[in-house]
C-alpha cells in the first residue's frame, strides 16, 4: 500500500480532507496536477459556514490576516434596484484562492501528509483495494491506497471513472478577472443579477478587485470572444458599467465550464467523492468553498468509519449525511437558476429581497451554512 488514503485534488475539500484524516492518524497522499501556489479561477468569496470550517481546522487567524472581511453582500438586480444582504450569523471573507489553496496545502504537509505535485491521474479503478493510474511527467504511476477520495473538481477524473456523469441542463460558463482602478474603494462583496446571466464582484479595497460572470453557455458561443461576452453583459448592467468604467484587467482572463453537473452517488467500493467532483450546483448563492469545506468534514468521519471497519456502509451513509448537510441550498440554488432563466421574475424576487429585511434574513440564513 502506497497510503491509507490517496486524495486526489489538492483543493480546498482534499486538502482538508487530508488534514483532518491526518490528524486522525492514517496516512495520507495528497496528488494535484498543479504546483502550488497556482491561481484559481474562483469567485473568491467565503461565506459565514466556509469561515466557521476553516476555524475547525484551526485556520481562523491565518485567513482573517489573509484576506478581507465583509458582513454581507450588495444585491443589484436587472432593473438597477439595489439593497443591502447583511449575513445573518458571524462574517464571511473575500480570499485569494491563490492564498487559500496553498495556505491549506501547506497545513495538509505540516500534518504529515505527503504531497506530490504535477501528477495527472488518467484512471481510477474502485474496489478492494481501489487503484489510481496517474501520470508525473513522463514517469507512470500505480498508487494503490484502503481508500481514494475524489476532490478534483468540476472536470474529476474520479467521478468520471466510477460514475456517468450528467450535463446540466442549462449551462454556463464563468469567465472573470483581476482588474485595478474599480470604481469603489471600500472592501465589498457584490452580485448583480442581469438578464439570464449574473456577476459576482469581490472587492478587496482600493480599486482592487475580482470580477466573475456567469453567461448562457449559448451567448459564449455566439459571440466566441469570451472577455468580449464579459463585457457585454458588464455593460447591459448600469451600475456594474460604472464600477468597471476606466478600471484594467491585471491578470488575463479566466473561464471554467460547465457549471451545474452531477453524479448519480457520491461513492463506489473504496472511493469517496467531495466537493465539486460530488457534483455543482451554479454558484450564484456563492457557497462553492463551504459546499468543498463541508464535504471534506463530512467525508473524513466518514472515511474514518470506514478505514476501522471495511464496511460499505460506512461510504453509502456518507452519502445520506451529504445529501441531508446540503438539501436546502440544493433547493434553493435550483430556484434562482430557474427564475434567472425568466428576467421579468429575477426582477421581482431581487426587488422582494431588498423591500423584505424578513424574506433577505431567511435566505442568506439558508445559504450560509453551518
Amino acid at each position: 500500500m502506497d497510503a491509507d488514503v490517496v486524495v486526489v485534488g489538492a483543493g480546498p475539500a482534499g486538502s482538508s480532507t487530508a488534514i483532518q484524516l491526518r490528524r486522525l492518524g492514517w496516512r495520507v497522499l495528497l496528488v494535484d496536477r498543479a504546483r502550488f501556489p497556482r491561481p484559481k479561477p474562483c469567485g473568491e468569496y467565503l461565506n459565514p459556514g466556509a469561515v466557521r470550517a476553516l476555524e475547525r481546522l484551526g485556520l481562523g487567524g491565518a485567513v482573517q490576516a489573509a484576506g478581507v472581511r465583509i458582513h454581507g453582500i450588495l444585491l443589484v438586480g436587472p432593473d438597477g434596484a439595489s439593497g443591502w444582504m447583511p449575513f445573518s450569523t458571524g462574517s464571511g471573507l473575500l480570499l485569494p484562492r491563490v492564498r487559500l489553496d496553498h495556505l491549506l496545502v501547506q497545513t495538509a504537509v505540516r500534518a504529515g501528509a505527503e504531497l506530490l505535485e504535477g501528477v495527472r491521474v488518467g484512471a481510477v479503478v474502485p474496489g478492494n483495494p481501489p487503484i489510481v493510474v496517474a501520470r508525473a511527467g513522463d514517469r507512470a504511476l500505480r498508487l494503490q491506497a484502503r481508500l481514494v477520495v475524489g476532490a478534483d473538481g468540476l472536470r474529476s477524473a474520479v467521478a468520471r471513472a466510477i460514475h456517468p456523469v450528467r450535463p446540466p441542463s442549462h449551462p454556463r460558463i464563468t469567465i472573470g478577472a483581476h482588474f485595478e482602478g474599480l470604481g469603489y474603494h471600500h472592501p465589498r462583496g457584490d452580485l448583480y443579477v442581469g438578464p439570464g446571466w449574473y456577476v459576482g464582484a469581490a472587492l478587496y479595497g482600493n480599486g482592487v478587485g475580482n470580477v466573475v460572470a456567469a453567461l448562457p453557455q449559448g451567448m459564449m458561443r455566439r459571440l466566441r470572444v469570451p472577455h468580449r461576452a464579459f463585457f457585454l453583459a458588464c455593460e447591459a448592467l448600469p451600475a456594474l458599467h460604472r464600477l468597471l468604467r476606466g478600471a484594467r484587467p491585471r491578470t488575463s482572463f479566466a473561464c471554467v465550464a460547465p457549471l451545474g453537473f452531477a453524479v448519480r452517488r457520491a461513492w463506489a467500493p473504496g472511493v469517496l467523492l467531495v466537493g465539486d467532483a460530488a457534483g455543482t450546483v451554479d454558484p450564484m448563492t456563492g457557497h462553492g468553498v463551504y459546499l468543498g469545506l463541508r464535504s471534506a468534514e463530512l467525508a473524513a468521519d466518514f472515511a474514518h468509519r470506514f478505514l476501522h471497519t471495511q464496511s460499505l456502509q460506512a461510504l453509502a451513509d456518507y452519502e445520506r449525511a451529504r445529501r441531508r448537510a446540503f438539501q436546502p441550498m440544493w433547493r434553493i440554488s435550483r430556484l434562482l437558476q430557474w427564475g434567472l432563466r425568466r428576467p421579468w421574475l429575477a426582477r421581482g424576487f431581487v426587488r422582494c429581497l431588498v423591500s423584505s429585511s424578513a424574506f433577505a434574513s431567511w435566505l442568506m440564513g439558508t445559504v450560509e451554512g453551518s
